[in-house]
This record gives C-alpha cells, structure tokens and sequence, in this order.
C-alpha cells in the first residue's frame, strides 16, 4: 500500500481536477496503478528497459500490450516470432523475459486499464518517470 501512497496520493490527493491525462488515468485506475508500480518496483531493470522502449517506440510497446490482452494464454515468445524484426524484443527475451511475461500478467489481469493507459503514447514511459520523481521526493522527505 505504500508504493499506491507514494505514486497515487500526489496525484489524486486534494480532490483536484488532474490536468494531465495520465495523472487521469492513475486517478481512475488506483488498483492498477499500485499493481504497476509493483512490478516496476520488483523488476528495476525490466521496467526501466521496457520504460525506455516505449519512449522510443510507443506504436510497439502498444502493440505488445494490446497483444497480451488479446492473447490471454499466450507467452511472449509466440510475440516475438511475430514480430522478428523488433531487436528490443531479442534483448527482453534475453535479459528480462520473466519480468515480462509478468508485465504481460499485469496487462491481462487489468485489461481496461491497459488498454486506456496504452491510448496515450508514450505512457509507460510517463508511468517510470513519474515513478522516479515520487522515489526521489520521498528520499528528500525522509
């Protein structure tokens, strides 16, 4: 509960109005923001590669999650054959597949939510930067 607190309450705390869509979603999505923030907490490295990845290419990180909700049984190297081509996908596969196929668990187990943060592009990558600054202000706060 305390990563919801760290990350959420900035954002949705005195009941005002988000200016930023994505702060939006978090405001909207409360579960599974926490969720996220989870798994971005236990998988650094991942999340930050996958983070980054979606800051260079949002179109394929939207791919990949819109994938995994539409493919609730399937693994990510069934993806990856998919999409060959994708060399970020050889060094997920490579480095961070468990963090991965958790981050797909994750996409299926909030679908909506998923879907809806994925609307905005580059949005895993907000979602980590914001995750960073609300880690370094409570470093300060300590």
């Amino acid at each position: 509960m305390a990563l919801l607190g760290m990350f959420v309450s900035p954002v949705i705390g005195g009941g005002h109005k988000p200016e930023d869509p994505l702060e939006g979603w978090v405001q909207g999505n409360p579960d599974a923001a926490k969720a996220l923030g989870e798994w971005a907490k236990s998988n650094k490295k991942a999340a930050e590669y996958i983070f980054q990845w979606d800051a260079s290419n949002p179109d394929r990180s939207q791919e990949l999650v819109t994938w995994a909700v539409n493919n609730p049984s399937e693994h990510l190297g069934k993806f990856h054959r998919q999409h060959k081509d994708w060399p970020e996908l050889d060094e997920i596969e490579k480095h961070h597949k468990s963090a991965t196929e958790d981050f797909l668990v994750w996409c299926r187990n909030y679908p909506d939510a998923a879907r809806s943060l994925m609307a905005h592009s580059g949005a895993l990558s907000w979602f980590g930067d914001h995750l960073k600054k609300e880690a370094k202000r409570m470093e300060k706060a300590e």
